[in-house]
This record gives structure tokens, C-alpha cells and sequence, in this order.
């Protein structure tokens, strides 16, 4: 576990580095600092966009957005990550080749359209996720870049409404059809407290976490890119699933409208697969509520339960499983201190995370490291994460 100087270390350095770079990038100093966190979710992968329930965190490892404005309306913005300068004209930011900075522009351009304007601005970017990995790089970089237009331009945007544009970025401009999980986490996280968003309304309910508990993430290390994977084909498959279901059950509009026993009637008219897919989304949205309330009081049994649950039907039903997933979860679930583990994000790839005895994470994380590499015959890398508060600035310190 890291000490509280640890943590003022890292955070000094981090500072320190982004000011020599935005220097040596641009000249000056940076005048406008914005944080927006990633987020791992506890229970629910692929309900958000069939608008059932997550459990989610916002981590404290985010990305970092440092900038000045400009009067020429030209964005120059450097990624300290992958050491890139990007450039780009404010009102013309939609266009572009599809580098990492679309997702900049598309903020932009997505929030132009919507009369949040911003001057011109000189950026660099830092983040501390790793990417495609499922703990939303990509959102936390929307979201970062859309609290950097609010400081600049002086706007006040309402959270939701911030969220629902970040969200619109990446489907319109960047070309991933995302959910709107990963904003809302980013937005809306708060300290200490798993949020349990419903995705059709948008309702939050913040919900304490046990004090005895923590929260690790396994990186797996095998990289999954949302665009190309099998992420919308998944997506289709239910929306078809839907389709099918609003036959005989008028009034269906999403898998989050039916229940376990009108589906059970009807899954036989469904092609197999299809009725894979929404058998788990069903389940899946099930499992949130639960997961919420047995995380509050520390139940580990239930914890470990759902969790269990959670894994096999990602594997089996939605098959978003691959067989380093299977590696981790099976090093998680066999290594002492650990409480469950499941997939986290969309899969494919990426990483998992796992609820910890908090006195026993860092004989947990080597061991379970271990028991991967023995088993995969390659290293992940697994990390505590503590919940962290949603975007905003990132705040002076003495």
C-alpha cells in the first residue's frame, strides 16, 4: 500500500514533469490544470448500453490536461504519454485522420456544435492508465478535454448533459459505439463510494464500500482496441435480441425491460447465440444491486458469489473471455485474500478486478502475479486502486 509521502511524491514528480514538458513543447508555463479519473467496473459489463444498471468507481489514476489559451483559435496539443505533438484549427476539429487526438478534437468539435466554445489553446496531455486495458483511457481523456473547454470558455456544463457529449464524441467522431458508463463514472465519481448508475435515466446512487475491502486491478496485458474488436458486434446482437423479444412482449425496447421469467419463455425463438447474449445482459443487470448492497456490508460470500457468477457468463454466454482472462481470474480466485474477481470493462483482453482483504493486498498482489506468470508464462501487472473523486481541476498543493 502506498504511504500518503509516497503519494505527494508521485504527485510532485508528475507536476513537475508536465511544467518541463509544456515548457520545452510551447514556452511558459501552463495556466489551466484538469484531472479526469478512469473507472473499473464492480458488476455489470454490457448493461450500460442496454440500459440496465452498473456498479462503478472512478480510480485515482487518471489523465491530466495542462494548457494555456491561444487568440488564433490553433490547438497544439502534445501527449506526453506517446511523446506526439498534434495540431488542429478549434472550428474545424472534427476533421482529422484518425490518430490519438480525435478524441480531443471530437471533445471539441462536439462541444462547438453546442455553442460551449473555446479559444485556441496550447496542451499537454499526461495520463497514468494503461491503455486498452478496460479502465476507460479513452473516456478519461474525453472527459478531461471537456473540463478543459469548461475552464477555458468559462462555461458551466451540467454534469449529465457533459457526459452525454463526451459520450457523442466517441461514437460520432472517434467511431466506438460506446455506452455512456465511462463518462458518467469519470463525471460523477465520488471518494470512497461505488456509484450504481442506471443507465436509462441516468440516476445515480453512491453507495459506501466497505473500509475492510479494496480494490485491485490485474492488467492482463493483452490489448484490446474497441473499434475493431467484437465490441459492436456484441452490441448488435442485442439490439437483434430486442427486436426479436418486442415480438411477443410489446413493449420491449431494451434487454433492461425484461425479466428472467418472460425471457426463459421465450428464448427458444431465439437463435442460439442470440439467446446467449441477452441470457447474460439479463443476468448481468440482476447482479448489480446485489453487488452494491454486499459490498457495503462487507459480505464476502456474496461478493465472492456474484462475482463467480459474473466471470462464467462473460466466458460462456457473452464470450468476451480470452484465455489470458481465464489465466488471471484463475490466480485471483486461488490466491489467499482475495474476496472475487471477474472481468472488468468490455473484455476481450485488458484486465480484471478483484475486491481484496485491505490488510492483506500486497501478499495478495505478488502472489497472484505469481501464480500468472507461472501459469500464462508471461508477467501482468496488478495494482491497488484507491476510488477517487470525478474530474475537475487538479488543485494546488503546498
Amino acid at each position: 500500500m502506498s504511504s500518503s509521502a509516497d503519494l505527494e511524491h508521485r504527485w510532485s514528480y508528475r507536476r513537475a514533469r508536465v511544467t518541463r514538458e509544456f515548457g520545452q513543447q510551447f514556452g511558459g508555463v501552463p495556466s489551466v490544470w484538469v484531472r479526469a479519473p478512469g473507472r473499473v467496473d464492480l458488476m455489470g459489463s454490457h448493461t450500460d448500453y442496454n440500459l440496465g444498471c452498473v456498479l462503478t468507481v472512478a480510480i485515482d489514476r487518471d489523465t491530466w490536461i495542462a494548457a494555456t489559451p491561444r487568440a488564433d483559435g490553433c490547438a497544439r496539443v502534445f501527449s506526453s504519454n506517446l511523446q506526439q505533438l498534434a495540431r488542429f484549427e478549434v472550428a474545424t476539429a472534427a476533421a482529422g485522420e484518425r490518430n490519438w487526438d480525435r478524441y480531443v478534437r471530437g471533445v471539441v468539435a462536439v462541444l462547438e456544435r453546442e455553442g460551449f466554445r473555446s479559444p485556441g489553446f496550447d496542451a499537454v496531455v499526461h495520463g497514468t492508465l494503461p491503455l486498452a486495458s478496460g479502465l476507460s483511457s479513452s473516456a478519461s481523456l474525453t472527459v478531461a478535454t471537456g473540463k478543459l473547454v469548461e475552464e477555458l470558455g468559462g462555461h458551466e456544463i451540467d454534469p449529465l448533459r457533459l457526459a452525454r457529449l463526451c459520450q457523442r464524441a466517441e461514437n460520432e467522431v472517434v467511431g466506438v459505439p460506446c455506452g455512456v458508463l465511462d463518462p458518467c463514472s469519470s463525471i460523477l465519481g465520488r471518494a470512497g463510494h461505488a456509484m450504481l448508475l442506471d443507465c436509462r435515466n441516468l440516476e445515480c446512487d453512491h453507495r459506501h464500500v466497505s473500509e475492510e475491502l479494496t480494490v485491485v486491478v490485474a492488467d492482463t496485458r493483452v490489448a484490446r482496441e474497441l473499434a475493431t474488436s467484437k465490441y459492436g458486434e456484441r452490441r448488435a446482437e442485442c439490439e437483434e435480441g430486442v427486436r426479436q423479444l418486442s415480438r411477443p412482449l410489446p413493449g420491449v425496447t431494451s434487454l433492461r425491460d425484461v425479466d428472467r421469467d418472460r425471457f426463459e419463455r421465450h428464448r427458444s425463438q431465439l437463435p442460439p447465440h442470440i439467446a446467449r447474449r441477452c441470457s447474460f445482459v439479463i443476468e448481468e443487470h440482476g447482479r448489480v444491486r446485489p453487488m452494491a448492497e454486499a459490498l457495503e456490508r462487507g459480505d464476502r460470500k456474496r461478493i465472492r458469489e456474484l462475482c463467480e457468477h459474473s466471470f462464467a457468463g462473460a466466458r460462456d454466454e457473452y464470450e468476451i473471455c480470452v484465455p489470458a482472462m481465464e489465466a488471471m481470474f484463475a490466480a485471483l480466485s486461488e490466491t489467499p485474500g482475495g474476496v472475487g474477481a471477474r472481468q472488468a470493462g468490455a473484455g476481450f483482453g485488458g484486465c480484471l478486478v478483484a475486491i481484496v482483504e485491505r490488510g492483506a493486498v500486497d501478499a495478495f498482489m505478488r502472489d497472484a502475479s505469481r501464480r500468472f506468470a507461472a501459469a500464462w508464462g508471461q508477467e501482468g501487472s496488478l495494482f491497488e486502486v484507491q476510488i477517487a473523486q470525478g474530474a475537475g481541476r487538479v488543485e494546488e498543493r503546498s
